[in-house]
């Protein structure tokens, strides 16, 4: 069964909202939204920047969200953006959210958006940090 099918009416038709408006938003910049379900979530993606930048697990009742940006760089008035725990949100979704039926939907959408909107970053600056200097470089023999 999919996270889709095992959603609460409530959470699909927020899910269904949110994905209308940010295909309305990336069809501005020249850019699809598609939605991809799978068993345990469903992922909102980019097809221009061909990345996921939205994991969403729904319950019968409420919405859990992870989001790429980090917490300390969004505008989150209702302040629901918490930050995601490293054994959640596979590392590179640094902050989640809960949206109990729809009282928080607009908040939601709003952070979904910034994440839609976080510049993509490239993994080699991330590689190269964690090499640090402790790469010794290598001379020519002869």
């Amino acid at each position: 069964m999919t996270a889709w099918k095992r959603a609460g009416r409530e959470p699909r038709q927020l899910i269904n909202e949110w994905l209308a408006s940010l295909q309305k938003v990336a069809a501005g910049r020249g850019d699809h939204v598609v939605m991809r379900v799978n068993r345990n979530w469903i992922a909102f993606r980019s097809e221009n920047q061909q990345r996921a930048f939205a994991e969403i697990r729904p319950t019968r009742h409420r919405v859990e969200v992870f989001i790429l940006p980090e917490r300390r760089s969004l505008s989150d008035p209702a302040g629901i953006a918490r930050p995601s725990p490293r054994t959640q949100g596979w590392n590179w979704f640094r902050t989640k959210f809960h949206v109990v039926g729809n009282g928080h939907g607009k908040a939601a959408l709003s952070l979904i958006r910034q994440s839609y909107e976080t510049p993509v970053r490239t993994r080699h600056r991330a590689r190269r940090s964690r090499q640090g200097s402790a790469h010794q470089a290598r001379l020519p023999l002869g």
